[in-house]
């Protein structure tokens, strides 16, 4: 596991490892608070995702960098256009297809001498992965504790499913597959934390006794929720994929 757990943490949880698109889709919205006490002080993100039948919606109240060039306040992937929407928060958004994304990603690890496809040491879920028998309600779920352990650093971290809401993770799911896992350093069991038969409602991160990170959902909402959040508004200024680019160069000046 990375040493910087919380920002690993963080990584996992927009990024997922499986998907199975004949499961019944989970259409609500799920709002987490999001503690991050790592660095010594205590960081607060909220967290807000909208599930409908084809579109995911990750909103945060804080800016999120997802490389060079490209911040976010809300991703919008709309697995029926085959695109990822980055709002901007100034009154545009980049919208950028799947496949767009991966040979982005690969320009820009070329161009910074990374290389995208280091061998990584697999994961030991014999060794490292323990289901507790614990379980707890929250949010009027059910859920059920799996712990993940890094013995070498004395971290661990607590993940609490639950079965009943499943999700269909689609171009996300891509995204893992292709780019987002080769960007790691470690092989990191993703799926512990998102697979299509259970969904995280709280997740928290330990190094010895002292709670450095949590995830947790205050609120689940299956209905009246706002679905036009997964939908465009049309004040919005729509950027290509070369207005990102030109973005991206401009930062590494």
């Amino acid at each position: 596991m990375k040493k910087n757990l919380s920002h690993s943490l963080l990584f996992l949880f927009f990024f997922l490892l499986t998907v199975d698109h004949a499961i019944a889709q989970f259409e609500g919205q799920v709002q987490y608070q999001i503690v991050n006490t790592d660095e010594g002080e205590s960081e607060q993100t909220n967290l807000n995702m909208v599930f409908t039948a084809e579109r995911i919606f990750i909103g945060s109240s804080s800016s999120l960098e997802v490389m060079s060039g490209l911040s976010t306040d809300g991703i919008l992937v709309r697995n029926d256009e085959q695109d990822f929407v980055f709002n901007t928060g100034e009154g545009e958004a980049f919208k950028i297809a799947k496949y767009d994304i991966d040979r982005l990603v690969d320009l820009m690890n070329r161009v910074s001498g990374r290389s995208g496809n280091t061998p990584k040491q697999g994961f030991d879920w014999e060794k490292n992965v323990e289901e507790t028998g614990r379980s707890r309600q929250i949010q009027g779920y059910t859920v059920n504790e799996f712990l993940l352990k890094n013995e070498s650093d004395n971290r661990r971290v607590s993940v609490w499913l639950t079965d009943q809401i499943k999700v269909r993770w689609g171009l996300l799911n891509d995204a893992w597959q292709t780019t987002g896992r080769n960007q790691l350093d470690e092989d990191l069991p993703v799926e512990l934390i998102m697979n299509p038969n259970s969904f995280p409602l709280l997740i928290e991160g330990y190094a010895g006794n002292k709670k450095i990170f949590s995830a947790e959902a205050v609120t689940v909402n299956t209905s009246g929720f706002d679905r036009s959040l997964t939908e465009l508004s049309p004040n919005v200024k729509l950027l290509g994929l070369s207005d990102l680019m030109m973005s991206m160069f401009r930062q590494r000046r």
